[in-house]
């Protein structure tokens, strides 16, 4: 067992014993490799106003609880337009719209479904000396079809915590431009009918990541991903991990892209 896994099974049993305290029914908890490829496109609407928009597209693969292999099976494809306003100091507002096309992985317990998200969020961001820390809410509803084919509407709750540390750059023509090491740790509410899911708590989610820029125009992260998930029946903790990479193309040039607002994740 590779050192990465065994330090995410470490972590996530810890926080587990934690949860499962403060419970009375008995838990069970399943490892399964993931993989996030993320593609973003980000674009000047009109500038007078602050408004500008981005288009991001997601592909999460995954393997099982028998299955080490993160790029086994197709989870989900994700297509998901924004509208952002960045009038205010230090502050974001996104508008957005997800649609995720889920595929069944028999092996996982996953069943097929198309799920479609209406997502409101914001983000504060401070600059510190050598970096800049972050804070994110997000309020996003899922409107999808259960297994038993039962439409479900479900509001959830994010919040985002994060840390970007700005590296030195010494050489005169270096590789990479304005280079990051960032990471954050994220906790999701969900607020669903009593018949579809009990628990409020949905899942914790933290990841560590490279990020810099190839052109001004373009830049990427490179890192890993974590995260802890309830499912709906109760009793079934899900534990992702692997890697997570993302390019992101800016019509307008940016000196230095921090992708505080990457969606890295599985469920």
């Amino acid at each position: 067992m590779s050192t990465i896994k065994k330090s995410f099974i470490i972590f996530f049993c810890l926080i587990a014993i934690q949860i499962v305290k403060a419970q009375d029914a008995p838990y069970s908890i399943g490892f399964i490799p993931a993989s996030i490829e993320e593609g973003d496109i980000a674009f000047p609407i009109y500038e007078k106003w602050h408004l500008s928009g981005q288009a991001d597209f997601q592909l999460v693969t995954q393997g099982a609880y028998t299955n080490g292999n993160p790029f086994a099976y197709t989870q989900r494809v994700v297509v998901r337009p924004w509208l952002i306003y960045s009038g205010f100091k230090n502050i974001k507002l996104w508008l957005g719209y997800a649609h995720n096309q889920k595929y069944a992985v028999e092996e996982a317990g996953n069943y097929e479904t198309l799920e479609n998200r209406l997502i409101v969020m914001g983000t504060f961001s401070q600059d510190m000396p050598k970096g800049s820390i972050f804070e994110q809410v997000r309020f996003e509803t899922k409107f999808f079809d259960d297994r038993n084919g039962v439409p479900q509407t479900i509001p959830r709750l994010r919040a985002r915590f994060g840390v970007n540390h700005f590296l030195r750059q010494t050489k005169e023509k270096p590789l990479f431009l304005a280079p990051n090491i960032g990471y954050y740790t994220e906790l999701m509410l969900k607020f669903a009918s009593k018949d579809y899911a009990e628990e409020h708590f949905d899942l914790f989610r933290l990841s560590v990541y490279y990020t810099a820029g190839i052109t001004p125009n373009i830049h990427f992260l490179a890192g890993i991903i974590g995260q802890m998930q309830l499912r709906a029946n109760g009793n079934q903790f899900d534990v992702y991990y692997g890697p997570m990479v993302s390019v992101k193309y800016s019509i307008k040039p940016k000196e230095r892209e921090t992708f505080d607002s990457v969606d890295g994740g599985a469920d």
